[in-house]
């Protein structure tokens, strides 16, 4: 293995002034050039955030006033955005828990015949099952599941509150 001298022998500090004597000189004016390099990049990159963040701003702006200047819909239109088949078949859940856990009877189709707070939702079952049957026109459905919903929603606040609902 080689060794490493620690003194560097004359020729190769005569090479090394060599080098360096052929370096030119840097210009007395090269760090106020950095520094005006260095200005004008802070500059650009503050300029590409401002004008970004304006861009920004406006897309948003414009994305509000396109959405603002949409029409509003009445009541009855809006009401047809919800899935309310989803919405009764989750209060269904809800009001088999409740049921469930307060150890109440489990609302059967016997029951519905004979409980008269819930032969209207047995009803609602009955024409719902008729237009599904049928095929008839999903518009008939909607003020069905709509309203199937907001029973079983009365009947949970019912149970919650252990009541017995004589008419809904």
């Amino acid at each position: 293995m080689p060794t490493i001298e620690s003194q560097p022998t004359p020729e190769t500090t005569a090479i090394l002034r060599q080098i360096v004597a052929a370096q030119p000189e840097p210009a007395a004016d090269l760090w106020a050039r950095i520094e005006v390099a260095h200005d004008v990049r802070v500059r650009w990159r503050r300029w590409r955030r401002l004008a970004g963040g304006g861009v920004l701003g406006l897309a948003l702006v414009g994305a509000f006033l396109l959405h603002g200047t949409q029409p509003m819909t009445s009541a009855p239109e809006r009401g047809t955005e919800i899935d309310w088949q989803a919405r009764a078949q989750a209060l269904e859940l809800q009001l088999l828990a409740i049921e469930h856990d307060d150890h109440l009877p489990i609302a059967t189709a016997a029951a519905f015949r004979t409980d008269p707070a819930t032969s209207e939702l047995a009803e609602i079952d009955r024409r719902l099952q008729a237009v599904y049957e049928h095929k008839s026109d999903a518009n008939q459905l909607v003020p069905l599941w709509k309203r199937r919903s907001e029973l079983l929603d009365t009947l949970i606040a019912a149970r919650k509150e252990q009541l017995t609902l004589i008419r809904i």
